[in-house]
Formats: C-alpha cells, sequence, structure tokens
C-alpha cells in the first residue's frame, strides 16, 4: 500500500511573510477544505493560506516564494 502525502496548512502574514502553522498532518483533500475554510472565515486582507508538504515550515519560519 502506498503512503498517502500529508499536508500542513500554513497562513502567511503579508506584511511579516512570517509562516504561522494552522494545521498538520492532513490529507490533500483536508488541507484544500481547511485552506478554503480560513478564507471564507478570515479573508486575505493580512495573511494567505496555503497548503504545503508537512513538516515543511515550523511555527515562526519566514516565507520562502
Amino acid at each position: 500500500m502506498k503512503k498517502q502525502q500529508l499536508y500542513d496548512v500554513v497562513a502567511v502574514s503579508l506584511t511579516t511573510e512570517k509562516v504561522r502553522l494552522i494545521a498538520e498532518d492532513k490529507t490533500e483533500r483536508n488541507a484544500e477544505a481547511i485552506v478554503n475554510m480560513a478564507v471564507m472565515r478570515r479573508g486575505v486582507e493580512e495573511e494567505f493560506f496555503t497548503e504545503v508538504r508537512a513538516g515543511t515550515y515550523k511555527e515562526g519560519d519566514k516565507w520562502k516564494s
């Protein structure tokens, strides 16, 4: 059985470019749903939301575009 890739959901500040972890070790489908809910609830004026491979960032890291 193939191991499924897991994702973390992060929020990235538009002013500081610092990463904030919202959810960890989620399936791709669940991570996308969390991103969509975060955008609907919080908007994208101060930060943006995305999914990244699990373990890519730690709380407070600087976003690498």
